[in-house]
């Protein structure tokens, strides 16, 4: 009995290495995008600082971002997570999936205590997310103070001014659509 115990747990356990998540054209499409800004300006162009945002950093696959790329947009989504944060991961999907439907959205993935990068950047290829992620610098390091829970997210508009509440904790695709239509001008 223990041996087909055994044998049953490990054909599950092969079952479901067999559906995780693959790579697909569209997905490795989607994480070779370039990085705003829209205007196609080199980002060196762009100030450092904006409103309450100031920063001079890159991404985790080595692109220069500045805070001066938020005045291209008419909402600036900055999303605290880990990846080592069930919920943070799980709302991976629905982020990417606001950033290819609303252009004139920026999200900026920044990074609270990464295990490490590699593993940030197999989350991301697996996650479809193709948005900007970035560890603290700058102002970015005093939003990641503010909150005791992760993943927390924060809403500026082009002039780097904070629009609305903080939200703590996932949400769904639905949830994020609503949220996003609400604070567009």
């Amino acid at each position: 009995m223990k041996r087909l115990i055994i044998i049953i747990l490990c054909a599950l356990m092969l079952l479901a290495l067999s559906v995780t998540e693959r790579s697909t054209p569209e997905k490795d499409a989607a994480a070779s995008e370039e990085l705003p800004p829209l205007s196609g300006e080199p980002m060196s162009d762009f100030p450092e600082t904006v409103g309450d945002l100031s920063f001079n950093t890159l991404t985790v696959d080595g692109r220069e971002i500045r805070a001066g790329v938020i005045r291209e947009y008419d909402l600036v989504i900055i999303n605290c997570w880990a990846d080592w944060c069930g919920p943070c991961v799980g709302e991976l999907p629905a982020l990417a999936r606001i950033h290819r439907e609303y252009p004139n959205v920026l999200i900026i993935g920044l990074l609270c205590n990464p295990t490490g990068i590699e593993n940030v950047k197999a989350i991301m290829q697996a996650k479809g997310v193709s948005y900007p992620v970035v560890e603290p610098a700058g102002s970015l390091i005093d939003l990641v103070k503010r909150f005791d829970a992760i993943p927390a997210t924060v809403f500026f508009d082009s002039t780097g001014h904070e629009i609305a509440n903080p939200i703590v904790g996932a949400r769904s695709y639905a949830a994020w659509k609503t949220i996003v239509e609400d604070l567009l001008p």
